[in-house]
């Protein structure tokens, strides 16, 4: 497969997929629907694909210390979750001061604690879409023990989670006001501060999901943009790779060699023309790996 070229690997039809994260002990990709309320696994070795329902919206997940479980941002709720199983565990309740929030893209840092943004709640209790306005999203961090931190404020949608390869560097960035911040991060303090723009008002639609490469590339989907930006450590853009459908939403480097950028999208909030494909997930073979995804550290008690 030649640089950049695609495939979709899931014809899921998400209405809006996103989350994607590489499990490198069961060399699947899992992802989510948030209008659908599930959560989905691909298994590339033999194309298996399997759906758990979650009954609101599912927004985002991370590995965790235990090989067998991962955390599941909902809309309105952290959950610790057993695929094999099925069973669920509360962790924590960031906004519950704001119940007309709801929790959206989250990551898990160096240290082990699960960061995740919120944003104005854009999904009715159907997950047809509903209206929302306003900058009141907020960026978490959450640790072991589940205590939240409230780390800055103000966003729309807060989407875009990634730390550089020498773990100096938070990116994160708000799609309503088209901007990616790069943030100071301190991994023995697991806090960030210095918040500056990192790539501001960049044309092609909105930043939503990114990843980041072992060169300290920052692969960022641009939502209503058809395309992926790769964007370079000092802020310039590197290069766009071009995608079949109108709303990409997130990324995620997988694979054996963590050389298949895996790519969701959503089918909500397109035109006539759109891709038959909107809401696939896609693999685009790329010329450099990603990075191993952090682990959430568990309590001692739960680990």
């Amino acid at each position: 497969m030649a640089r950049d070229e695609y495939t979709c690997v899931v014809d899921a039809k998400n209405k809006c997929g996103e989350g994607p994260l590489w499990h490198p002990g069961e060399q699947s990709l899992y992802w989510t629907d948030v209008n659908g309320f599930t959560v989905q696994r691909f298994r590339p070795a033999d194309g298996d694909v399997q759906t758990w329902h979650f009954g609101e919206p599912a927004c985002s997940i991370s590995l965790t210390t235990d090989p067998e479980r991962l955390l599941v941002a909902l809309g309105s709720q952290l959950v610790l979750w057993h695929p094999a199983t099925d069973a669920r565990e509360r962790l924590a309740q960031p906004e519950t001061r704001l119940p007309s929030h709801r929790l959206n893209d989250g990551a898990t840092d160096p240290g082990g604690a699960f960061w995740v943004g919120s944003m104005p709640n854009n999904v009715a209790p159907d997950g047809t879409p509903q209206p929302y306005d306003g900058f009141t999203g907020n960026l978490y961090r959450v640790t072991s023990d589940g205590e939240v931190t409230t780390w800055d404020r103000g966003f729309g949608i807060y989407n875009t989670l990634a730390w550089s390869p020498d773990r100096r560097v938070f990116y994160g960035g708000d799609s309503v006001a088209n901007v990616i911040y790069a943030y100071d991060y301190d991994e023995a303090a697991q806090g960030i501060g210095n918040r500056r723009d990192f790539l501001r008002g960049f044309e092609r639609g909105s930043p939503d999901g990114s990843a980041i490469d072992a060169d300290g590339f920052l692969w960022n989907c641009r939502f209503g943009g058809a395309c992926i930006v790769r964007v370079a450590p000092g802020g310039a853009v590197d290069r766009i790779v071009e995608l079949p459908v109108s709303n990409p939403t997130n990324c995620a480097f997988g694979g054996p060699d963590l050389r298949t950028l895996y790519v969701t999208s959503a089918a909500l909030e397109t035109g006539p023309g759109e891709s038959p494909l909107a809401g696939g997930v896609f693999a685009v073979d790329v010329d450099v790996a990603g990075l191993d995804t952090f682990a959430f550290r568990l309590a001692t008690r739960d680990a």
